[in-house]
């Protein structure tokens, strides 16, 4: 199961940026924390509640939100095109691909962007996302509740039931979420991003999939999996 950004692309600066300039055009609102860990949940959803609620005194109305996703999203696309697109990650092509091919793996798609932004990042960066269950924060405020969806919808998807599943994030909230809900990690991340999740428990941590069996190794014993058993 995978978180997007930061994860699969290369797109946390481009999504922090177009976030917080949708927010002050959208909202008239700025001095806003970008420390992610000071909202209840580091989802768009949660983060955009929580900032309405500190600065405006109030939760968005379902127009506002509608309206704000709009504008990100324009946002986000414009800041793509004029970087030549979203950049995987080094490997991501690959690496899914080859899960994707695999009759010992099923793969899921687990961010706490909204779907529009997500699905959108996914296609710049030219990887996979047909017929990839997932869940984004449309479904849910929380990243554990938006996991233990996308978890529910791949097992009605691929017909099978997932007692041995591994969430695959960049962020220490990705970590703390899967501890949970019982889930194994594997983080990607590099230098001081990667000291953070090491000092929470990781004990797994790749700056990309360049690395494919190493980090097939990695899967494989996160949950002590053997061949023929299933991750997602």
């Amino acid at each position: 199961m995978f978180d997007i950004d930061g994860t699969l692309t290369e797109s946390n600066h481009l999504d922090d940026e177009s976030y917080l300039q949708a927010l002050s055009e959208v909202f008239a609102v700025s001095e806003v924390s970008r420390d992610w860990t000071s909202y209840t949940h580091v989802t768009d959803a949660c983060i955009l509640k929580e900032v309405c609620q500190s600065k405006l005194a109030r939760i968005p109305t379902s127009r506002e939100v509608e309206v704000f996703q709009q504008r990100f999203l324009e946002l986000l696309v414009d800041g793509a095109q004029a970087n030549g697109g979203v950049n995987a990650i080094p490997g991501a092509f690959d690496m899914l691909q080859r899960l994707l091919a695999s009759d010992d793996y099923q793969v899921a798609f687990a961010g706490g962007g909204w779907t529009a932004s997500a699905i959108f990042k996914l296609k710049s960066a030219h990887l996979p996302i047909d017929n990839i269950p997932y869940a984004f924060s449309d479904d849910d405020d929380s990243r554990e509740g938006i996991m233990a969806i996308a978890h529910s919808r791949s097992e009605i998807y691929y017909n099978q039931s997932f007692s041995d599943v591994v969430y695959i994030g960049d962020g220490v909230w990705d970590i703390r979420s899967a501890r949970k809900l019982g889930y194994a990690f594997i983080g990607i991340a590099s230098d001081n991003a990667a000291q953070v999740l090491f000092n929470e428990g990781a004990t797994d941590i790749f700056p990309n999939y360049n690395d494919y069996e190493s980090f097939l190794l990695a899967l494989n014993k996160s949950k002590g999996i053997t061949k023929g058993e299933t991750v997602s």
